[in-house]
């Protein structure tokens, strides 16, 4: 093995040294070792919920509801003494909450490839440790090569293969095409995942379980007496627990991810992480085969 001592090596060790350093601190000053957790637990909990049909049934929640909606409204209108207050208050909100609804689930449906992109990258709590661990590990050879002057391959190999291995990494797991959808589902999600909008839906599905109530209590008895018929809602009636039993963990779930949103959110966008690895991995290996003077 080439060795070499003296001044001739500390620069290349201090250059080293300072990528090494940069590396370890960077999740550090970005809090990851606090924030990639809550992100991990923000992918978790929406897993369940974030699949194409469960999707889809949200959507076709709604469309039942406002079908029993259109078809109660004017029969209500034409026997005011079926209606209640309870209902009155629903059918007056309903076409907001319709509207503000089927918006969220349209783009939250929009934005499910991004989720899964994010969702297949490696677990989220790894990702401070794919910085800590080789910034560490170079910054420990880097400072005892730099302090004794000696310069070789027991440093510059370790060293080209760390930045060899984080310039592949993003390659290896498609960083490079899901990042940048996922820095566009976290753009999507930032006026959905507010303390504001999520009090709002839970008011809207308050509103909604009222409204259903006063329909089965209420309405569907006196139409069922008068020979009414009513398909839609007698179909919403026979599916109501089924929609509470869906919704529920949905609402739910956005009220936990609030805060695990934000926490992500304060991380740097999506679309840098993949830079985040190669450029200093493509520094490292080149200071690693910068010449060195042999030891005469």
């Amino acid at each position: 093995m080439v060795t070499t001592r003296g001044g001739s090596a500390r620069p290349v060790a201090v250059a080293l040294a300072l990528v090494g350093l940069g590396l370890a601190l960077a999740p550090v000053v970005f809090g990851m070792f606090h924030r990639a957790p809550l992100g991990a637990e923000m992918i978790q909990d929406f897993a369940p919920l974030m699949t194409k049909e469960r999707l889809a049934g949200f959507q076709g929640h709604l469309a039942g509801i406002d079908a029993s909606v259109q078809e109660l409204d004017p029969l209500v209108e034409e026997q005011p003494d079926i209606g209640s207050p309870s209902y009155a208050t629903f059918s007056k909100d309903w076409p907001e909450i319709h509207t503000t609804m089927t918006s969220l689930m349209d783009q939250v449906a929009a934005n499910r490839e991004g989720y899964d992109a994010v969702a297949s990258l490696p677990d989220f709590r790894l990702f401070p440790w794919f910085f800590a661990v080789p910034g560490v590990i170079i910054f420990l050879l880097a400072g005892y090569a730099a302090v004794t002057g000696r310069d070789g391959w027991w440093l510059r190999g370790p060293a080209a293969a760390i930045g060899v291995a984080l310039v592949v990494l993003p390659f290896a797991v498609g960083m490079f095409h899901k990042a940048p959808q996922g820095a566009q589902m976290m753009g999507a999600f930032e006026t959905i995942e507010t303390t504001e909008n999520v009090a709002r839906i839970q008011g809207y599905f308050a509103t909604m379980a009222s409204g259903q109530g006063a329909i089965r209590l209420d309405i569907a008895p006196e139409l069922v007496r008068a020979g009414v018929p009513h398909p839609a809602t007698e179909r919403l009636d026979a599916e109501w627990i089924g929609i509470l039993n869906d919704m529920t963990p949905m609402i739910g779930a956005m009220s936990d991810s609030v805060d695990n949103y934000q926490a992500v959110a304060s991380l740097p966008s999506f679309r840098l992480f993949p830079w985040f690895f190669v450029a200093p991995g493509a520094v490292l290996v080149l200071i690693s085969f910068i010449p060195r003077k042999a030891r005469p």
